[in-house]
């Protein structure tokens, strides 16, 4: 069984990791030659999803200042709920989605609000 300490240390390298590759993504445009431009979301989701596997290992062994930021944001985010894992658990949500916000805009030069909202306009 997964502790709660266990859990709050595997969302803290979730979050260092997602930032690495938003700064990764942002400098070098990596999937530049490998992104769907007819599925941005579900490739920009497949290549967070990736990110995590690959930086993984590195993260974990090298970069204790990004884990000792996040691990500020998740503390913060733990008083949110009614208790701390209500609270761990909405702050990792809404750090996932805008990172993924981030990473769309950053590989397809398009704003996801403003597409949901399109979208809904389009089906009502």
């Amino acid at each position: 069984m997964v502790t709660r300490k266990k859990l709050t240390q595997y969302i803290i390298t979730i979050i260092a990791i997602l930032i690495a590759e938003t700064i990764d993504a942002y400098f070098f445009l990596v999937m530049n030659k490998y992104k769907s431009n007819t599925m941005p979301y579900r490739s920009t989701l497949i290549h967070m999803l990736c990110s995590i596997a690959i930086y993984y290992p590195l993260i974990t062994h090298l970069d204790k200042y990004i884990k000792k930021a996040t691990k500020g944001y998740v503390k913060q985010s733990q008083k949110l709920g009614t208790g701390n894992f209500n609270g761990m658990l909405i702050g990792f949500i809404v750090f996932f989605v805008i990172i993924w916000m981030v990473l769309v805009r950053i590989w397809y030069n398009r704003n996801m609000i403003d597409d949901i909202v399109n979208w809904i306009s389009d089906t009502i």
